[in-house]
């Protein structure tokens, strides 16, 4: 049954972490919006062509993540660092799912009219719901990592695989960190928001792997 359910919660990771890659959304879209100064979030706004399919591929990932967490629910009674990990997958799956379902009205990037609008704090509900739950969904990621690689160490860090779980999963931590730093830093400033594209590109991506494969990495720390 643990076997069974171990693999059932593999696969839903797995698949949430294809889903979460808007990136492959984006190259078959031809890429409609600049990809140095403008956050992926802007294919689901309700302007663009993509939006009903970013929004889906959201609203399907955060429900994975959750239902990966209510299985995985027995485990957070292991260790703090396992608690932590599944505790911010339902944290980062719950805030993707709102995500999905408060889309901005426009893409800042694609519209000079939307950016004004934006830079004035005339953007309306929708936008500060969405900067809520990205912030909600980044601050998960960041916790997921950081408890992954608390997790392979506490279980020795034996093996390629696990080395590179590790590696892969600071790698989101520190390009997550970054990312909200130099966002914050414009906020804080009430300096115009100028996307880092590339950079969050990167962290996505960086993301999707970490859903994808790190968690039979995480087989054997999981079960002490």
């Amino acid at each position: 049954m643990v076997a069974v359910r171990y693999r059932l919660v593999r696969n839903l990771m797995f698949a949430a972490g294809v889903l979460y890659c808007s990136l492959l959304l984006e190259a078959l879209s031809g890429y409609p919006l600049d990809v140095r100064n403008s956050f992926l979030s802007e294919l689901g706004a309700l302007d663009q062509p993509t939006s009903r399919y970013a929004r889906a591929m959201d609203l399907a990932t955060g429900v994975l993540l959750l239902v990966a967490a209510l299985l995985s629910r027995s485990a957070v009674r292991l260790h703090r660092d396992t608690a932590g990990l599944w505790i911010s997958t339902a944290v980062f799956g719950a805030a993707t799912l709102f995500d999905s379902l408060s889309p901005m009205d426009c893409a800042p990037s694609a519209s000079v009219a939307c950016q004004a609008a934006e830079a004035n704090g005339q953007a309306g509900v929708a936008l500060a719901l969405h900067e809520v739950t990205s912030t909600l969904a980044g601050l998960g990621t960041i916790t997921m990592s950081v408890c992954a690689v608390l997790v392979l160490r506490r279980a020795g860090l034996g093996g390629r695989c696990s080395k590179a779980a590790a590696a892969l999963a600071a790698g989101v931590a520190v390009t997550n960190v970054w990312l909200g730093i130099e966002t914050g830093l414009d906020v804080l400033t009430g300096n115009e928001l100028e996307a880092p594209g590339i950079l969050q590109r990167i962290s996505v991506l960086l993301v999707c792997l970490m859903l994808a494969t790190v968690l039979p990495a995480l087989r054997q720390a999981l079960s002490r």
